[in-house]
């Protein structure tokens, strides 16, 4: 049926997007009709309820909203102006990040990082970062995806052949495709290449100021889901697909300067790591258990930390050594830093660099000494049970809703309503039955 716009040869109204991130991370927002977003930041009413849902969107028992758990209310929503960038590789439609603000502000995930930034600010420092993503991309729909077991689903590529120059020129309009959608967006890559893993491909997000990187992150994730489904495919960013594959990383490469000089580089000392850097890496590992469920959100995020699959298992450090937990990469000053590996790609990107900084910046704060770097395989040096990160995320919620450090460093009101939503996420999925365990189980037990 023909608009009143198509009747009277009217232009169509201005339609923007606001998207504001959940606790998981995940964009939640809609269409703004006739309004020009771009010349100020803007504060308007949205649903509180965003913030109490889980990824399914069944609403979390938790107690930070300002109504009766029945009566979601709306809450301050400022929209952020300079946010705003085209996220399809056709056509000019704009999106734009938003925060809550107000009540809200002090368990509104952007806001955690900001409160974790300042904290480095006022010790003198910027944080400049870069996020690496792994997800991977299946050959189905929607439909087919609900409609097949799981082993019938078809990837874009069969087997391992990570690095691969054929997948690469085979899929280059694939690539194309991906690179003109992330220029478009302001995200530029700094890489872009097929991974280990049937259908694996890696993004790595060039670096910029924090709080910018987790903005472009968490824009990246979604864009990149919605271009896939606007191509006939899906692309999951799940920590672990598969048992038979190894896990998907969200891995964060950070530095930190000082008067325009990083911070981290030090030409005197070994290694060229200086005393700021190794007491950020020390409060990293001191608190590493503490803050893991800000960087292994999910109950699945636990499988992918398991040896043998590119991922620590424990609090570890090394120089240049990719089994460790926090991977120190000696170079010139331009590119001097470290590599937090913790975090796989089902993170918030908020969230996971709030913790990542957070906890560095408690070392420097207090002085913790650095254990001895590991040179081999972490997962086998440092196998000690005790040593371990934790197992579960019933396990990682525990200590991070008990810690003081979290409370300190992000504010009880966030560490309660995470906790929260931690717990639920455990519940919702600890009681399932899955298909192994009746394959496992059913004839023989």
């Amino acid at each position: 049926m023909p608009t009143d716009a198509m009747l009277t040869g009217a232009e169509p109204a201005r339609a923007s997007m606001i998207g504001v991130s959940d606790f998981d991370g995940v964009l939640r927002g809609k269409h703004v009709l006739g309004e020009d977003l771009s010349d100020r930041d803007k504060v308007i009413k949205f649903s509180e309820a965003v913030l109490a849902w889980d990824c399914s969107d069944r609403i979390v028992p938790i107690s930070f909203t300002l109504n009766p758990l029945s009566a979601f209310g709306d809450a301050d929503l400022r929209i952020l102006s300079a946010t705003g960038r085209s996220v399809s590789h056709v056509g000019n439609r704009c999106l734009y990040l938003a925060e809550f603000t107000g009540a809200h502000e002090n368990i509104c995930p952007r806001g955690i990082l900001r409160r974790v930034l300042r904290r480095a600010a006022n010790h003198g420092y910027r944080c400049a970062v870069g996020f690496e993503f792994e997800f991977m991309l299946f050959k189905e729909n929607a439909d087919t995806i609900e409609q097949k077991q799981f082993r019938e689903w078809a990837t874009l590529t069969r087997g391992p052949f990570g690095y691969s120059i054929v997948r690469s020129v085979a899929q280059h309009e694939l690539f194309d495709e991906i690179l003109s959608l992330c220029e478009k967006a302001r995200i530029p890559l700094s890489g872009l290449h097929f991974e280990t893993g049937p259908g694996v491909v890696e993004a790595s997000l060039r670096h910029c100021d924090a709080l910018e990187a987790a903005d472009r992150a968490t824009i990246f994730k979604s864009m990149i889901k919605a271009w896939a489904q606007r191509r006939g495919m899906m692309a999951t960013f799940m920590a672990k697909v598969s048992e038979n594959w190894p896990g998907q990383s969200g891995h964060i490469h950070i530095s930190m300067s000082s008067d325009g000089q990083n911070a981290f580089y030090d030409s005197n000392a070994l290694g060229n790591f200086s005393k700021l850097m190794r007491q950020f890496i020390a409060g990293q590992l001191k608190y590493m258990n503490e803050f893991c469920v800000l960087a292994a959100p999910n109950f699945n995020s636990y499988k992918r930390l398991v040896p043998g699959c590119w991922a620590p298992v424990c609090p570890s450090w090394g120089v240049d050594n990719r089994s460790c937990a926090v991977r120190a990469i000696p170079g010139e000053p331009s590119v001097h830093r470290l590599e937090y590996r913790l975090a796989g790609a089902d993170v918030n990107p908020y969230l996971a660099l709030a913790c990542a900084i957070g906890s560095g910046i408690l070392g420097i704060e207090t002085g913790v000494a650095l254990p001895a770097s590991i040179a081999g395989d972490a997962s086998v040096e440092m196998c000690l049970p005790s040593a371990r990160l934790p197992q579960s995320l019933s396990e990682a919620t525990s200590l991070f809703a008990q810690s003081a450090a979290a409370n300190d460093v992000f504010g009880e009101r966030f560490v309660e309503a995470f906790s929260c939503s931690r717990r639920w996420e455990w519940e919702a999925v600890q009681h399932r039955v899955t298909d192994f365990e009746r394959l496992r189980y059913f004839e023989i037990i």
